[in-house]
């Protein structure tokens, strides 16, 4: 018994029958400069990354508070389309009475307006309504509490 669908049939390769040799060539062509425009991306080196797209870990601190030592968080600003996404997160990581609603530079007091200003490895000081109060914050240590056991 011999198998019906053997190489007496001869099939055509073309997507459409009635196709002219013409339109063959033409998607070929078009196939083999797509595959060209794909192959032509360059791999990405490690320093290639830009700093939007790497984490930037800061450490934050309590407005006016001279005993809270700072917590440091990491910030992905491409997470964060506007500042009063990120001020709602820092809400949930730094313990304030109404939020985090302002953010402040240690150093000068100057408020952070804008997500792209947070640099890594810098301090911020977060606040709710309050105005800056300027402290020594990156100078805060833990205090030791030291106990006497000859009494």
């Amino acid at each position: 018994m011999t198998d019906i669908l053997s190489s007496h049939i001869g099939w055509s390769r073309s997507p459409m029958p009635g196709a002219s040799q013409q339109q063959k060539q033409q998607q070929d062509q078009q196939q083999q400069n797509f595959q060209k425009n794909t192959r032509r991306a360059l791999p990405r080196l490690k320093n290639d990354i830009s700093p939007q797209s790497t984490s930037r870990k800061v450490t934050l601190f309590r407005n006016g508070d001279r005993y809270f030592a700072g917590k440091q968080t990491a910030i992905v600003p491409q997470n964060y389309s506007n500042l009063g996404q990120l001020l709602q997160e820092l809400s949930t990581t730094i313990d304030l009475p109404y939020g985090v609603r302002r953010l402040f530079t240690p150093n000068r007091g100057s408020e952070v307006t804008d997500v792209s200003v947070i640099k890594d490895g810098a301090s911020y000081v977060c606040a709710s309504f309050e105005p800056f109060q300027k402290l020594e914050y990156t100078s805060i240590a833990v205090p030791r509490l030291t106990f006497n056991i000859e009494q």
